[in-house]
């Protein structure tokens, strides 16, 4: 006699396997049909399995293991289990379901119905007899057994409609499963927020012409990643990733790039890439790629990435959302280069723009922290380096974290333009292009001016705070001679307050001695400060002009 078997069943449209999570009979044990036999679970809930048969209980498929559905996990009577048993499709439900309530008392049918009714598997209890007598006749059978056969085709009909026709199952395995679930784990775990940044792409573009010259494998993607790994380098407290409920935080920048393998996607990782050249760089992402392509990549060449770089652009993709990977904390997404119309010194013209697409780890870091990130990645692939050559030096920049009061800077070629960086900050300093320069930023004296009436404008808030005196706003104006030494600079600062006007004038007097950036003044140098005061209501008076040093 053989054994019943019990199969993981098909629980819903979109199961394809399923866990046995636990076994409330042993396995030797004696169950009885209708007995709670095996809990099992969906990607969705978990469902009780129940004895079909009485009989000893062999266990085939032990708790937590995930199987295919259809597979026998374990079988019901006396004789031996077979090793290898094949997946056994699930029992047929009963062709005639009857909806109605059984009615109570004795059923009077003539013999004819009797017999068709057991003939069809009806259950005389559920039928009305037609007739005045109360008896069931042998129509009455017939009209049931047709009714329950037209209800059935109708749902099987509507059923079938509304199924996708299947052309072929292909089971995830190897790579692409790993990265199914990998995905899924990390779009559920990690906070996503994503933030976007055009870049003028044509310096990128004729850093990487004149750089090909000595460089011949040089791409696009080597200098995203390049800059990425060191602006990212200057945001030590991006570095990290988030553990139970601690951040841990990572010294050297060791960048990730996307790889299409005839095994799926693969993400290869460049360690340290902050400390190399842009020629060793090069060298170490040819070497990944092609043992990316040839199943040739080691256990410590992927995973653990500061930053992962996924470019897309030669597919034509603008911009997208993407999905960081687990266990790192920022993924760049890079879009295709396209000519697209700009305003630039007031005039529309074409330029050649990508997009980068930049997700971050809510939890590592936050709107202004990211903020510093994308800001710095534009500037730094728009203001490339251009002394960065063939022949830079192998030696890793400085990581001594930039303190309060200190910049760095760095100039490229014959180019006036300056770019400055601070602790978080990125800007950039030139020359308008009537004296040569190409006007990107603000000259190095106007950056000044626009420090000094900073400084004075925080000072006398600084003082308004400390006397709990009230400031709705303040503008400020402040001018030098547009050419030549400076020799004399007028402060104007208009003031939005209730407060008096001989109260303003003590913060303002405060303000002058506070401020510390008039202290780098040099002493021959003519500093006037006055202020205008404005009632809170009259917020729309123009600010005064002053006067010429």
């Amino acid at each position: 006699m053989q054994n019943t078997k019990v199969v993981m069943p098909k629980l819903g449209q979109a199961m394809t396997e399923g866990v046995v999570m636990q076994w409330h009979r042993k396995d030797g044990e004696r169950v009885a049909a209708g007995d709670l036999l095996v809990t099992v679970e969906t990607d969705k809930a978990t469902y009780d399995l129940e004895a079909t048969a009485s009989g000893t209980l062999h266990v085939v498929v032990q708790e937590g293991e995930e199987v295919p559905i259809h597979t026998v996990i374990a079988e019901i009577g006396d004789a031996p289990v077979q090793a290898g048993t094949a997946p056994t499709p699930l029992p047929v439900e009963p062709v005639v379901q009857q909806q109605k309530a059984s009615r109570p008392g004795r059923v009077l049918a003539s013999p004819k119905a009797k017999r068709l009714a057991a003939e069809r598997g009806i259950d005389l209890s559920t039928l009305t007899p037609s007739s005045a007598d109360g008896v069931i006749s042998a129509a009455d059978v017939e009209r049931a057994a047709e009714s329950a056969v037209a209800s059935q085709q109708s749902a099987a009909a509507a059923h079938s409609a509304s199924l996708r026709t299947e052309r072929e199952r292909r089971p995830l395995t190897g790579i692409r499963k790993a990265a199914a679930r990998r995905v899924q784990a990390a779009w559920q775990t990690i906070p996503h927020i994503v933030q976007m940044v055009d870049v003028d792409a044509s310096g990128l573009q004729a850093v990487r012409e004149r750089l090909r010259t000595d460089i011949s494998e040089l791409t696009l993607n080597d200098l995203i990643l390049y800059a990425a790994a060191r602006v990212l380098a200057g945001l030590p407290d991006l570095n990290g990733t988030v553990e139970n409920e601690e951040l841990i935080l990572y010294d050297g920048v060791d960048i990730g790039f996307a790889v299409d393998s005839p095994r799926g996607l693969l993400v290869p990782v460049i360690r340290r890439a902050d400390g190399l050249s842009i020629t060793s760089l090069v060298r170490e992402r040819q070497r990944l790629v092609e043992a990316a392509r040839g199943g040739q990549l080691q256990s410590a060449d992927m995973g653990q990435a500061s930053l992962t770089v996924s470019n897309l652009g030669m597919f034509g993709i603008r911009a997208g959302t993407p999905v960081i990977n687990l266990g790192e904390p920022i993924l760049v997404f890079v879009g295709t280069i396209e000519e697209r119309p700009v305003v630039h010194n007031g005039q529309i013209i074409a330029r050649p723009m990508l997009t980068l697409s930049i997700a971050y780890d809510h939890r590592v870091a936050d709107g202004v922290a990211a903020s510093r990130l994308s800001q710095g990645l534009k500037v730094a692939l728009e203001e490339f380096d251009s002394t960065v050559g063939s022949q830079q030096s192998e030696a890793p920049p400085s990581q001594e974290p930039l303190g309060k009061r200190e910049v760095r800077s760095v100039s490229a070629g014959d180019r006036y333009t300056v770019q400055v960086r601070s602790h978080g900050h990125v800007w950039n300093l030139d020359e308008p292009a009537s004296d040569g320069g190409e006007d990107i930023g603000p000259d190095p004296v106007t950056a000044f001016l626009g420090a000094l009436l900073s400084c004075m404008t925080i000072a006398f808030k600084a003082a308004a705070r400390r006397r709990k005196i009230a400031i709705e706003r303040i503008a400020g104006q402040a001018k030098a001679p547009p050419k030549g030494h400076v020799k004399a600079i007028a402060l104007t600062l208009a003031v939005w307050s209730a407060a008096s006007e001989q109260d303003l004038q003590i913060l303002l007097e405060r303000a002058k001695r506070g401020c510390y950036v008039s202290g780098l003044l040099k002493p021959d140098i003519r500093l006037t400060v006055e202020f205008v005061r404005h009632a809170p209501d009259a917020a729309n008076s123009p600010l005064p002009q002053g006067g010429e040093g």
